[in-house]
């Protein structure tokens, strides 16, 4: 379901359930009602296809295995007719029952953090949920709550309750308890029982489409088709009650914990976030100079988050506007910071108040105890062992640059490109000349203009700085260069969702996601040669060209009698990208079949262009009448 059609049906589907929300949870309940027909329907087709099986083997076993002369006398046509039974049944049990991998994180017992579980309790007993089977401490500011069936996707489900130790040294218990029962009010059913049903479908949903599109073979085609329609549909259907279920566990929350604490929570999650940003820029920064990542970092975030969020209060005050500025699109059920801050203290003034200083013991140091400097440990070693090896590459990376940005410093006279890589060393080893460098490219692209590279380098250079021209540069980048559409597009994409404005964001992700396509299609087309697409004679080669082809073919041509080239066209490859090179072997080359053998020894070659290489034999004979009609296809 593309997004204009998915933003149709939520529109849609809004103005039902705002009419009739009876009649709308009625029908959401149908449709999830549909969704296990359409499990029996994969659970069906496994079985039909173990019982065919057990049928036949069953009839050779009581047919005294005359049954198997009937085999033998079938042979290829029973191999064929298994072959998509078997893949079927594959699918079909790979999509129920393939185990989600388990979260990644150090797990924490009760005997090591009493005072975590002792909290956890409490919650549980005062919103009625399952417990957690497992607690992880991660090096994410994040906190989250995810179920893990036992069995695949049916059966038992293991709890897991996933919380970032630099989140949990931001925030003050009662705030770290807001965020935990936030998303734990969805496992509790705190917006009511069908409503935590219909969340974990939708996850579930979206586990087994992401399965059936890894599903290969005909046989499979006809559920993946039937899972392609249903999930996304459930998924956009339900989308209305997932947004109005986050402002219900936000209630929850607030009922635990009072509605100020709630919403100071929801605050200083998003400048804790923006905070730790800042503070592993900084970390990074000394990649340069150092050959070794730090060894303190956990221990310095700790350090800092006590008041980190808040110490910087102009820096705090407009990571707050952001994120108040921020909206949200239909790609996330979560509404906007400033909806959910305005429905958990309705007619409330101080929406741009900041937080208070923590004052107190963080959420971590009062949970977590005596473990935490363990833990600290753990987060520091796992994050080193992360980054110590790209750190060390990066670091000598830097070194090279260096050297050369001194040696073109050195020249005398610089081309067009050597000028432009001396601007992009300096934007990247001098960023303290920041002014200068932005000059240095006006400068170099008033007096190279339309240079594609140029103009995308002040663009973000631009965007960096929150200037909202360098998005009218980009436009030009793609249109002077459409293999520059994804860098573009990412690009504005980061800028405009840092601004907040998520909408327009949208719209560079579908193009992003539109070009990606189209370079799928091109790269499969161009791997892959088929004889009804047609071909053009190579009249756009160089002479350079033809001529290094030529001499590949004699260099490595023993066994070959005649050698064709032809410009491939393509339905969405751009023209002249690639040519197909058709070798047309000596009788004795078909005899001792070496067709493979010469096809490898020449791809061994560096054709000065995109070649794919084929005989004049078996599956891509057809392809010989062609090339022999051009006039210039015949290399040797």
């Amino acid at each position: 379901m593309d997004k204009t059609k998915f933003e149709q049906m939520v529109a849609r589907i809004e103005r039902d359930s705002a009419a009739s929300p009876r009649l709308y949870q009625f029908r959401v309940a149908m449709l999830a009602l549909f969704g296990f027909g359409v499990l029996a329907v994969v659970l069906g087709m496994a079985s039909m296809g173990i019982l065919v099986l057990a049928g036949a083997a069953l009839a050779l076993a009581l047919t005294g295995f005359k049954a198997a002369i009937v085999v033998l006398k079938l042979g290829k046509l029973l191999l064929v007719l298994a072959w998509p039974l078997w893949v079927l049944i594959k699918s079909s049990m790979s999509a129920l029952f393939t185990r989600l991998p388990a979260p990644k994180g150090h797990e924490i017992l009760r005997a090591q953090a009493p005072a975590l579980f002792a909290a956890m309790d409490e919650m549980r007993r005062r919103m009625k949920g399952p417990r957690f089977h497992h607690v992880l401490i991660t090096h994410e500011v994040n906190a989250a709550v995810m179920q893990r069936p036992l069995f695949g996707l049916i059966g038992w489900p293991r709890n897991y309750l996933i919380l970032g130790l630099p989140l949990l040294e931001s925030l003050s218990p009662e705030e770290a308890l807001a965020v935990v029962a936030h998303e734990y009010g969805h496992l509790a059913g705190s917006h009511s029982r069908f409503g935590a049903y219909v969340y974990r479908l939708r996850s579930t949903w979206g586990t087994i489409q992401s399965l059936t599109e890894q599903w290969q073979g005909a046989a499979s085609r006809p559920l993946q088709k039937l899972v392609g329609w249903y999930a996304p549909y459930f998924n956009a259907y339900t989308f209305v009650l997932a947004r109005a279920n986050e402002y219900q566990a936000d209630a929850a929350s607030a009922e635990l914990v009072g509605a100020q604490v709630a919403a100071s929570a929801l605050k200083r999650v998003n400048l804790a976030s923006a905070s730790y940003e800042r503070f592993m820029g900084a970390v990074f920064k000394g990649i340069g100079e150092q050959p070794q990542p730090p060894r303190d970092v956990a221990l310095r975030w700790a350090e800092q988050a006590q008041d980190g969020a808040v110490g910087d209060a102009d820096a705090a005050q407009s990571w707050l506007q952001v994120a108040l500025d921020r909206r949200t699109d239909l790609a996330d059920t979560h509404p906007a910071l400033t909806q959910r801050l305005q429905a958990l203290v309705s007619g409330e003034p101080g929406l741009t108040e900041l937080p208070e200083p923590l004052g107190g013991t963080s959420a971590a140091q009062t949970w977590l105890g005596a473990d935490l400097a363990r833990l600290r440990d753990l987060v520091q070693q796992e994050w080193l062992q992360n980054v110590a090896k790209p750190w060390e590459e990066r670091h000598k990376a830097i070194g090279a640059q260096r050297e050369r940005l001194a040696e073109l410093k050195a020249m005398s006279s610089l081309s067009a490109d050597q000028e432009l890589e001396l601007i992009r060393l300096r934007i990247q080893l001098e960023p303290d000349m920041a002014e200068d460098h932005l000059a240095q490219l006006q400068d170099f692209n008033a007096r190279h203009v339309d240079h594609a590279l140029g103009l995308y380098v002040e663009a973000t250079t631009r965007l960096g700085r929150d200037d909202e021209a360098g998005l009218a540069m980009l436009e030009r980048v793609m249109a002077l260069d459409a293999t520059a559409a994804k860098p573009a597009c990412e690009a504005a994409y980061a800028f405009l969702q840092r601004v907040g404005d998520g909408q327009r964001a949208q719209t560079y992700a579908e193009r992003w996601r539109a070009r990606d396509e189209l370079e799928r299609r091109q790269a499969q087309e161009m791997s892959q040669l088929s004889v009804h697409h047609p071909v053009a004679n190579p009249a756009a080669l160089t002479g350079d060209q033809r001529r290094e082809a030529v001499r590949i073919v004699r260099k490595v041509g023993q066994g070959v009698k005649r050698a064709y080239i032809a410009r491939r066209v393509m339905p969405s490859a751009p023209p002249e990208s690639s040519y197909v090179v058709m070798l047309e072997l000596t009788w004795m080359a078909r005899l001792r079949r070496q067709h493979a053998a010469i096809v490898q020894r020449f791809a061994r070659e560096p054709w000065p262009m995109h070649v794919v290489l084929c005989t004049a034999h078996s599956t891509y004979a057809p392809l010989k009448a062609k090339l022999t009609e051009l006039p210039d296809a015949r290399l040797l």
